[in-house]
């Protein structure tokens, strides 16, 4: 079994970290009695609420992992089921899937980039469609020849 998880959730535990730095060098000045009060507050408050931040988006990116093993594909929420989208969990079992089908969508080259779509066409019928530009380039070319030769 493969997992994957997203390029981002390693820099969203890098900034966690230093929030959680940012926050003790706080705590440290204060219980240091420091002079200066609006560093205390400022390195408290920021280290805080900074903290909460990123240890959130952490946890949420971290939850947006892809696993593909001989039986079955585990795709993260947010895939596109039969033109609908799904906010949980996409399992798919490996002996149902029928095609994939990879089209690339023009970005504008300043918000967006250009993102392959990749779709699954399953023995009954349904399509379902799915992106994964969040996991790099690499990984994205692994994925697509690991769901390739389960086919």
């Amino acid at each position: 079994m493969k997992r994957y998880t997203s390029c981002a959730t390693k820099w969203l535990a890098i900034l966690t970290i230093i929030s959680v730095a940012v926050l003790i060098a706080g705590i440290i000045c204060i219980l240091a009695h420091s002079s200066n009060v609006g560093l205390q507050v400022g390195l408290t408050m920021f280290g805080g609420l900074m903290s909460i931040l990123f240890l959130s988006c952490f946890f949420a990116e971290k939850s947006r992992y892809l696993t593909i093993d001989d039986e079955k594909i585990v795709l993260p929420r947010g895939t596109i089921i039969n033109e609908k989208t799904s906010f949980r969990r996409t399992i798919i079992n490996t002996n149902e899937i029928c095609s994939i089908k990879s089209e690339l969508h023009k970005g504008d080259g300043i918000i967006t980039k250009d993102t392959l779509f990749h779709t699954l066409k399953l023995n009954d019928g349904t399509r379902i469609e799915f992106t994964l530009y969040a996991y790099g380039k690499d990984a994205e070319d692994e994925i697509l020849a690991a769901i390739k030769k389960l086919i």
